[in-house]
C-alpha cells in the first residue's frame, strides 16, 4: 500500500492518520488525504487525482521544513503525487535556528548537486546637497557536473559603481575574475586559487549565509512580515561597511561611511524559506547622520536548487594573458605609437582632467585641452602645441596671491628654428615672449603623448576588431600607476608663463607608497591600420600635500582621479611651420 505521511520534528504533535479506500465512511472510488502535525483537514478526493503540494502548514515559534512521506522524516514528498489510496502526509517543523541550518543545508550544501540565485544590490548616498545612487544585477551558478563548476556574472550602473560587468569563472582551483567596461572592453583580469569548497562569490554581503559555521549565528527571530526572519551574527557594521567601500567608486562616499560610528549604523539580516530551503535573503545598511544619508540592500533568491547542469560561461575573444602573448600584444602598439610619431607630418588633440579630493574640504581640480601639430624635416622636430589651462589653483585655499591663473598659451617652433611661447589674451594683444636660449626636449615634440612609455608591467592585453577599427584594452599593473601620476605632475604644468611665485602640481607633493588604486584603464584604438586614440582613466587614494597652500598643506589622505585621452586629428597631415611669431598666434 503506498503512502506519503505528515508529521512535526522536534516539537511536533505526531498524529498518525492511517486511512483506506474502503471503509464503512468511505465514498466508492475516493481516497482520503490525512496532513499529520496540522490542523489541516483531511481531504477527500478521487481516485487518480493528481495531488499538489499544499500550502505550507505553520506551527508557533517553528519554521516549516517540507513534507515526508514517513513519520521518520526521511522520504521527502514529491509534488505532484497520484493519489491511488488513503493518504498521510507528515509535516516537518524546526525550530528557528534549526531551520536556517537545516535550510541552508539543503539549499547550498556539500551535498547539494547544483543551484542558481539571482541578486541586486542597491545603493544611494545623499551628502553635501549630492544624491547618488548605484545598482547592480547578478546572477550566480554552481554546478558539480561539467569543466566549470561555477559562474557568476553581474552588471553594474549609477554614479556609485563603476559602469560594467565582472564574471568569475571556476575551473578547477583556478578563479578567474574578469571586469569589462561599459562598452564591453575588458578592463580588469586577475586569477585566485581556491579550494574545492568554492561554490559562491565569497566577496558578497551574504557571507552569514553562505559561509558561517553555527558558532557565527547567534539567534534568528520572527519579524513582522509572514515568513521573514532576522540573523543575528557575528558579522559586525564595520565588516559590512569595509565590503560597501570595495563596490562604490566615491572615494569621498567611502571615506564619509568609514568615519560614521558603528551606533550610527542599522544593519539587518532577513532570510524566507520555502519548503524547507532557503528561498531569499536580504542584507540592510543604513547611516542617516548629519553629513550623509546612506542605504545598502542586497538581495538574493534562489532558484534551480538541486539542479546539476552544465555551465556555459561567456567567451572572451582575442584575450593575451601569458607573458609571451602580452609582450607580442603590446609590440604589436607600440608599433602604431612609434610609427605615428615617426611620420613626417602628424596631429593629435589632447585633453587631460585631473582632482584631487580631501574629505570634508573643496576639490582640486585641472584641465588641460588642446592640440598639438608636428613636422619632421631632416632630424628637426618642429611643433606647434595650442593649450588651455584651467584649474583651482588660482582659489583662494589654495594660492590666490601666487600669481597662478587660468591661460591659452601657444608654444611653437617657427621654420627659421626659433621658439615662442606666445600668451592667448582674451582682450589685450597676444603676449609673444622668444624663449632663449632653447632646448630640444620630449615635453615640446610630444607633449603628453608619452603616457604609455611610463608603464612596464601590463596583466592582459584584450584585442577587439570591429569593422575598420580595433581596439587595445589593456590591463595596468597597478604598481605602475605611481610612475604616471609622478609624470603627470612634471608634464602639467600649471603655470608656463612663469608667472608665479609659488610651484603647484596637480597631484600635489604625494607620497609614492601611499598610493592606492581602485581602477585603472589604458586603451589604444586603431582605424584603417594607423593609431586613432590613447586614453586612461584611474582613481584611488593618495597621501598628498600642496606646500604654503591656504588648507591644504597637511599630508593627510585624498583620492585622486585622472581622465587622459589624445585622439589624432586631420590639421597634422597638412601642418607646416609658421614663418613668424604673428603668424602663429592666428
Amino acid at each position: 500500500m503506498k503512502r506519503i505521511c505528515c508529521t512535526f520534528l522536534l516539537f511536533a504533535l505526531l498524529i498518525s492518520v492511517l486511512a483506506s479506500c474502503s471503509g464503512s465512511d468511505s465514498i466508492e472510488n475516493t481516497c482520503r488525504v490525512a496532513f499529520s502535525g496540522t490542523d489541516m483537514n483531511t481531504q477527500t478526493v478521487e481516485v487518480g487525482t493528481s495531488f499538489n503540494q499544499p500550502a505550507d502548514p505553520s506551527k508557533a515559534n517553528h519554521i516549516f521544513g517540507g513534507w515526508y512521506t514517513d513519520a521518520g522524516f526521511s522520504n521527502k514528498a514529491t509534488f505532484p503525487f497520484v493519489v491511488d489510496q488513503d493518504t498521510t502526509l507528515y509535516a516537518l517543523f524546526y525550530d528557528y535556528k534549526t531551520a536556517f541550518s537545516r535550510g541552508r543545508e539543503q539549499t547550498i550544501g556539500a551535498s547539494v548537486a547544483g543551484f542558481e540565485y539571482d541578486y541586486t544590490l542597491n545603493v544611494t548616498a545623499a551628502f553635501n546637497a549630492l544624491s547618488l545612487s548605484g545598482n547592480t544585477s547578478g546572477n550566480s551558478k554552481y554546478s558539480n557536473q561539467g569543466d566549470v563548476s561555477f559562474y557568476d556574472d553581474h552588471t553594474n550602473s549609477g554614479v556609485l559603481f563603476y559602469d560594467g560587468s565582472k564574471y568569475q569563472i571556476r575551473r578547477g582551483s583556478a578563479l578567474q575574475k574578469i571586469s569589462l567596461d561599459e562598452n564591453g572592453l575588458l578592463r580588469d583580469y586577475e586569477v585566485e586559487e581556491v579550494d574545492a569548497s568554492y561554490r559562491f562569490d565569497s566577496s558578497s554581503f551574504a557571507k552569514a549565509l553562505f559561509e558561517y559555521d553555527e558558532s557565527q549565528l547567534k539567534s534568528i527571530e520572527a519579524t513582522t512580515t509572514p515568513n521573514e526572519y532576522k540573523l543575528k551574527t557575528s558579522f559586525n557594521t564595520s565588516a559590512g561597511i569595509a565590503m560597501a567601500s570595495k563596490v562604490l567608486n566615491n572615494a569621498m562616499v567611502k571615506k564619509i561611511i568609514g568615519n560614521v560610528p558603528e551606533n550610527n549604523v542599522d544593519t539587518g539580516m532577513y532570510v524566507t524559506f520555502s519548503n524547507g530551503e532557503i528561498k531569499t535573503y536580504r542584507y540592510e545598511m543604513n547611516i542617516n547622520v548629519t553629513n550623509i544619508q546612506f542605504n545598502l540592500v542586497y538581495h538574493l533568491t534562489f532558484k534551480n536548487v538541486g539542479t546539476a547542469s552544465t555551465i556555459t560561461p561567456r567567451v572572451f575573444t582575442g584575450l593575451s594573458l601569458t607573458d609571451a602573448e602580452i609582450g607580442a600584444s603590446m609590440n604589436e602598439i607600440k608599433g602604431y605609437l612609434n610609427t605615428f610619431i615617426a611620420n613626417e607630418h602628424s596631429g593629435y588633440d589632447f585633453k587631460v582632467k585631473t582632482g584631487v579630493e580631501y574629505p570634508s574640504k573643496n576639490s582640486i581640480d585641472a584641465t588641460f585641452n588642446g592640440s598639438a601639430l608636428r613636422k619632421i624635416d631632416n632630424g628637426t622636430m618642429y611643433f606647434h602645441n595650442d593649450i588651455e589651462i584651467d584649474s583651482d589653483f588660482k582659489n583662494a585655499d589654495l594660492y590666490k596671491a601666487a600669481g597662478i591663473s587660468d591661460v591659452h598659451v601657444r608654444r611653437t617652433r617657427l621654420s627659421n628654428g626659433e621658439v615662442y611661447l606666445i600668451e592667448k589674451r582674451a582682450i589685450l594683444s597676444d603676449k609673444t615672449t622668444l624663449v632663449t636660449p632653447y632646448t630640444a626636449n620630449n615635453t615640446d615634440s610630444r607633449y603628453l603623448f608619452d603616457l604609455p612609455e611610463q608603464m612596464e608591467n601590463f596583466t592582459f592585453v584584450q584585442k577587439v576588431t570591429k569593422g575598420d577599427t580595433t581596439t587595445y584594452s589593456i590591463g595596468v599593473a597597478k604598481s605602475e600607476i605611481q610612475s604616471v601620476l609622478a609624470w603627470l605632475n612634471g608634464e602639467l604644468n600649471l603655470d608656463p608663463l612663469g608667472a608665479a611665485t609659488q610651484t603647484a602640481k596637480v597631484f600635489g607633493t604625494f607620497v609614492p607608497s601611499s598610493v592606492s588604486v581602485d581602477e585603472a584603464e589604458l586603451t589604444v584604438t586603431v582605424k584603417n591600420g594607423v593609431l586613432d586614440s590613447v586614453t586612461f582613466t584611474s582613481d584611488g587614494e593618495m597621501t598628498t600635500s600642496f606646500a604654503n597652500s591656504r588648507d591644504f598643506q597637511e599630508a593627510t589622505g585624498a583620492a585622486y582621479s585622472v581622465e587622459y585621452s589624445v585622439t589624432a586629428n586631420k590639421a597634422g597631415s597638412t601642418f607646416e611651420p609658421f614663418d613668424t611669431a604673428k603668424n602663429a598666434a592666428k
